[in-house]
């Protein structure tokens, strides 16, 4: 019997050293060097449960990230040195240069694998020796270092099959991009361009001639005629309005909701001439915190205000039709049910659905009626702007239940936080809090902020979301392509967590 524990002891202290290995090996192997056609790459292989891969270009101090597949090591692989005419090739699609990199960077990351296991390696046989010196009872004294050996080869085999069968290119459809704000809107009209236009099948061709058309030329390719930003939850916060103009450019704007906090007469002063300028068409629908003199405030400054009727006139009234046109995509809006009519928003009013009497009742009255107002459109939209989102999901879900097959986006917020659901054929898109949380909340949250991307027809193509450090400009967007978010499933979400900001 104490035989047997024994061996049990050694076996589970080997397993224990051998994981220690593997988390102290690829610290002491540092970065593999590897040249290719595209420059010199260090390559970095780091132990994680979730997997993922990296690769950042100091230079040019952006990167991009994968979240997957989930491998039980993280890929990190930085650019140190640039080889311009290589660059220059590769941005006009020269094959040769591609297929010179995916084949060197491979060797540099077999080589780095092959590295990072000799260190292991070493490390776990120098603690398994130390071990069995000073576990003086064990006989044989070689049972440790056997039973080491044993564990460390089946770990090797087990995670090289995992990350075999894992790797699949579904696994790199949605990258996250990070760099500052006038880069990264670079880089994602480049690798925008790049999937329309490549004529070639490999994710990773698609990413090595985007880093060359913007590294290499620095140019901006033209914008595709079916774009536009989408925002929300300003909440008083006219700090962001700066950064967030250059960001978008010339593009349409999307604004869906909660531009104040209440609504007040100095609220609408304040915002409405700024609202009006962050993009050159602005199109906006009100939320829980606005009110009527707000939304009024916004039309008579030139922000497109969309209600059920139509476009709302700084007189109050409405100009039909319910559906219009903004850059070639059909856009209609639906005011939250909780906007403000009355005369005195600073008073006490329902702001939320926990100040109504019923709550679930109500808001199954809500739906109802958005869901005959749909009907009744003798034009549907490519896109229907619902402040909050709780509503926009059980739209989608009505739409769905009743048979409606039309792709159709829905634009939300309310939450402040980005996600993308897809319901059958409609996708809800919420950028996050285009205000960074308000005004009260500055240097807390970051700006987020959606890209949204259309096909000919008007369905939702790729959504990009956006998130912007308001004082530094750094930036990173997530790029969900529609139809590589679940193929062949009826209802899935992409979420995208926040990121506070650190001191």
């Amino acid at each position: 019997m104490v035989g047997a524990l024994k061996w049990l002891g050694a076996v589970l202290l080997a397993a224990v050293i051998v994981a220690a290995a593997g988390l102290l090996g690829p610290r002491l192997a540092g970065t593999t060097e590897a040249s290719t056609e595209f420059g010199q790459v260090a390559i970095r292989l780091s132990p994680t449960l979730t997997g993922g891969m990296e690769g950042y270009v100091p230079v040019a101090d952006w990167g991009i990230r994968f979240e997957g597949p989930p491998v039980p090591f993280k890929v990190r692989a930085e650019l140190r040195s640039l080889n311009r005419d290589a660059l220059l090739r590769t941005a006009d699609g020269d094959q040769g240069v591609i297929d010179a990199t995916e084949g060197e960077l491979r060797n540099g990351l077999r080589d780095a694998v092959l590295r990072n296991l000799a260190w292991s390696l070493a490390v776990a046989l120098a603690l398994l020796v130390l071990a069995a010196l000073v576990w003086r009872s064990l006989r044989p004294r070689w049972a440790l270092p056997l039973a080491g050996l044993v564990i460390f080869a089946g770990a090797t085999i087990t995670m090289g099959l995992i990350a075999r069968s894992a790797v699949d290119r579904n696994s790199f459809d949605n990258p996250t991009f990070f760099a500052s704000g006038g880069e990264l809107k670079r880089i994602l009209e480049v690798i925008d361009q790049t999937d329309v236009e490549s004529p070639y099948g490999s994710e990773f061709e698609s990413i090595v001639r985007s880093i060359g058309a913007v590294l290499a030329t620095g140019g901006e390719p033209e914008a595709a005629r079916k774009e536009m930003y989408l925002g929300s939850d300003l909440h008083a916060n006219p700090l962001v309005i700066r950064p967030v103009s250059r960001l978008v450019g010339d593009q349409p704007v999307l604004m869906v909701g909660d531009f104040g906090q209440r609504g007040s007469p100095a609220e609408s002063a304040l915002l409405a001439p700024r609202v009006a300028a962050l993009g050159r068409r602005v199109v906006a629908v009100s939320g829980n915190h606005d009110s009527t003199a707000l939304m009024r405030k916004l039309a008579s400054d030139g922000v497109t205000v969309l209600g059920r009727d139509g476009t709302l006139r700084p007189d109050g009234s409405f100009k039909p039709p319910p559906v219009i046109e903004v850059d070639g995509v059909a856009v209609a809006g639906w005011a939250d049910p909780l906007e403000y009519g009355g005369d005195s928003p600073l008073g006490n009013r329902a702001v939320t659905l926990d100040d109504l009497d019923d709550p679930e009742a109500t808001v199954s009255r809500w739906v109802s009626q958005m869901l005959r107002w749909f009907d009744s459109l003798k034009d549907k939209p490519n896109l229907l702007m619902i402040h909050q989102q709780s509503l926009a999901i059980l739209l989608a879900e009505a739409l769905d239940k009743a048979g409606y097959r039309q792709p159709l986006t829905i634009a939300t917020g309310h939450t402040h936080e980005q996600e993308l659901e897809k319901i059958g054929p409609t996708v809800v898109v919420n950028p996050g809090t285009i205000g960074a949380g308000g005004a009260f909340d500055a240097g807390q949250q970051e700006i987020g902020l959606a890209h949204l991307r259309f096909n000919d027809d008007g369905s939702l193509r790729s959504a990009e979301l956006i998130s912007v450090e308001p004082f530094s400009g750094a930036a990173r967007a997530t790029r969900i392509v529609i139809d590589s978010l679940c193929p062949g499933e009826e209802r899935c979400s992409a979420v995208v967590p926040d990121q506070m900001v650190t001191e």
